[in-house]
């Protein structure tokens, strides 16, 4: 708890809140304090606010230091897993209702728990938001993240193909963003590509928001796949390529020693050599030498 403030208040979720709820609200404060976007006047306030919620945010992400925590404060009446088990309870019966009566909310409660249902009732939850899509586009915007999920988890349902084809204005670039994130995380070349080339159908609908795509195809490159959203974003926008951001994914790819990364760093210098032809105009900054490397103290010449 600080100045009577409980770490629940700092984040902006109930006290029931799940890991995820967590971790959504963690990435959202951490975006909105970063120095890109904070002006300069306002970054000694924003570096003392995300001490707070990084702190926070140590607690309550941590199973264990959350459960103390809990129980020092009278916080938070029942366990996790009941928890999941009461949300659980709370979704099937939202599901039954008419669709016409669900709200923003419920749609958040049932997003909230799809990581903890086994892949049958996951697939019948995607299917239930793509009939909602299909009858009240108004509520495309509650499902955007469960549609980026759907992906993830490689369910077999149509809810994003669905949010393309009906609401594709839906999407934010906030979304974009964390589902990029997200596919960072996601084991296995193969389901990783498949969600890049999902990111690539995405950019498609959403030109407008072509700048916000631009990391994720580096990550791509970056973790070598041999996915199409790199080079989709250079076909159809490859004016959103700015000099900073080549010069980041300079940096990363000149971390990857050559004797190590051989086959990596050769597919990152090709996808180098395509950014350079749709963008002539960028300058390639050159690779920082190597620094000698330092002898064992015993070997070391006497100064």
């Amino acid at each position: 708890m600080i100045d009577g403030i409980t770490y629940y208040q700092i984040l902006g979720v109930p006290e029931d809140a799940l890991l995820k709820e967590i971790q959504s609200a963690w990435r959202t404060f951490v975006k909105e304090n970063h120095e890109d976007v904070v002006p300069q006047f306002e970054r000694p306030a924003a570096r003392e606010r995300m001490f707070k919620i990084n702190e926070a945010y140590a607690v309550l992400s941590h199973e264990e230091k959350r459960a103390d925590y809990d129980n020092a404060h009278m916080l938070n009446g029942g366990s996790s897993i009941e928890l999941v088990r009461r949300r659980v309870r709370k979704a099937r019966e939202i599901m039954k209702r008419n669709l016409a009566l669900i709200t923003g909310e419920d749609m958040k409660l049932i997003e909230s728990i799809i990581d903890y249902l086994d892949r049958t009732t996951q697939e019948a939850c995607f299917d239930w938001m793509t009939n909602i899509v299909c009858e009240h586009r108004e509520m495309a915007r509650h499902v955007v993240a469960s549609a980026f999920e759907e992906q993830l988890l490689g369910a077999k349902t149509a809810l994003l193909d669905t949010l393309l084809q009906h609401a594709p204005y839906a999407i934010t670039w906030e979304k974009i963003h964390l589902y990029g994130e997200d596919i960072c995380g996601v084991s296995g070349k193969e389901h990783k590509e498949r969600n890049y080339d999902q990111l690539a159908r995405i950019l498609c609908h959403r030109l407008d928001l072509a700048k916000y795509f631009v990391y994720a195809a580096y990550q791509e490159q970056a973790s070598g796949c041999e996915s199409c959203l790199l080079p989709t974003l250079l076909r159809v926008a490859p004016e959103e390529i700015t000099q900073k951001n080549f010069d980041d994914y300079l940096d990363t790819v000149y971390t990857m020693r050559p004797i190590i990364y051989g086959q990596l760093r050769n597919y990152n210098e090709q996808a180098i050599a395509w950014i350079l032809k749709a963008r002539p105009d960028l300058v390639r900054k050159p690779e920082p030498p190597k620094a000698p490397k330092e002898l064992p103290l015993p070997l070391r010449p006497k100064s």
